[in-house]
């Protein structure tokens, strides 16, 4: 009896948390340009929808610049031409990454941590970077398109201004995760994969694409993006008047932002090439993202391990990182 109230109260602390940062948060929301031009994002569903895995991702010709060593890792920042440039804004085309590699114990294992929304630089995600280069595993970090110093001139910190950009950005992120994942594997690395929440979404579609073997963890994040963007917490961060502008009505416009939303399925692909590599870690009372799509990756990807954090969304993305952690090493142990 009593271990089930202290249940119910850890619930739903983790849950206001969620509901707190969306509802009481103020200032500025996302896509206070509407939808942007629809023949472009119509374009974008289409690339969606037709995306052929069996097309080679682009190869990447990475130009390194200012490198340094810490007691752990030897460090370098890179560039790359995007694979995705003809559907970004000229400030965006330009790809930014930070590579970690391990000074001692050196094992080749290399992981692409892929941004959460609204995650502007590395400092969130080299969190991450010592605990896993304790374990012998290095990191790749990308700036995704749109954010941070691949930010477009015009928009306001990491706030997209259209719906149009957040198809364009995730686009161009799964194509980038897809490439880079393959230029670890051509430079000797065993690669990687893992992101919270937007970064687990892009973690799934990029791995689920590559031809090979790939470590990936997708963490709070589910099977399809529609239920995500119309039906929980993160769509109070939308400005639903400049929305229904294009389409006359907020019900409207929340149709067709659903209609757009419908391909953006990792249900759609194959499972990735070796599942048992696939550790996908859900966040328990979750108000972003519903259980029941946690759980449908994790039966899509047949062969994967689910493992669940007593956490909510926010409150995950601080007190989960020692789990993703022991997610990652752990897929990186069951690579073949």
């Amino acid at each position: 009896m009593i271990s089930r109230l202290r249940h119910r109260v850890r619930a739903a602390a983790h849950t206001v948390a969620d509901e707190l940062l969306t509802r009481v948060v103020g200032g500025p929301k996302m896509y206070a340009g509407g939808f942007g031009s629809l023949e472009e994002l119509q374009s974008l569903v289409a690339r969606v929808r037709d995306y052929d895995p069996a097309q080679p991702p682009e190869r990447l010709e990475m130009v390194w610049g200012r490198s340094w060593t810490t007691a752990r890792a030897h460090v370098r920042r890179g560039t790359f031409h995007s694979p995705a440039a003809g559907i970004l804004p000229p400030q965006t085309r330009t790809g930014h990454v930070e590579l970690y590699e391990p000074r001692r114990g050196q094992t080749g294992r290399v992981c692409l941590l892929l941004a959460a929304t609204g995650e502007e630089g590395y400092a969130l995600r080299r969190r991450l970077v010592t605990p896993l280069l304790r374990e012998g595993v290095g990191a790749l970090l990308l700036e995704n398109p749109f954010y941070g110093t691949r930010r477009p001139q015009g928009q306001t910190l990491s706030l997209l201004r259209t719906v149009r950009d957040q198809f364009a950005m995730n686009c161009a992120t799964v194509d980038e995760a897809r490439a880079l994942l393959c230029w670890l594997r051509d430079q000797g690395f065993v690669p990687g994969a893992a992101g919270y929440s937007q970064g687990g979404m892009m973690t799934s579609f990029g791995t689920a694409l590559c031809d090979f073997p790939v470590a990936s963890v997708p963490c709070a994040s589910g099977l399809r993006a529609g239920p995500i963007f119309t039906e929980n917490a993160l769509q109070r961060r939308f400005d639903w008047s400049a929305l229904a502008r294009t389409f006359g009505s907020e019900s409207a416009a929340r149709a067709h932002f659903a209609a757009c939303l419908e391909p953006v399925d990792v249900g759609r692909f194959s499972p990735p090439h070796h599942p048992a590599s696939a550790i996908i870690v859900g966040a328990r009372f979750d108000g972003y993202i519903p259980e029941d799509e946690v759980e449908a990756l994790h039966e899509h990807w047949a062969g994967s391990e689910l493992r669940w954090a007593e956490t909510g969304h926010l409150t995950g993305a601080v007190l989960a990182k020692p789990a993703h952690v022991r997610a990652i090493v752990d897929a990186f142990d069951r690579m073949p």
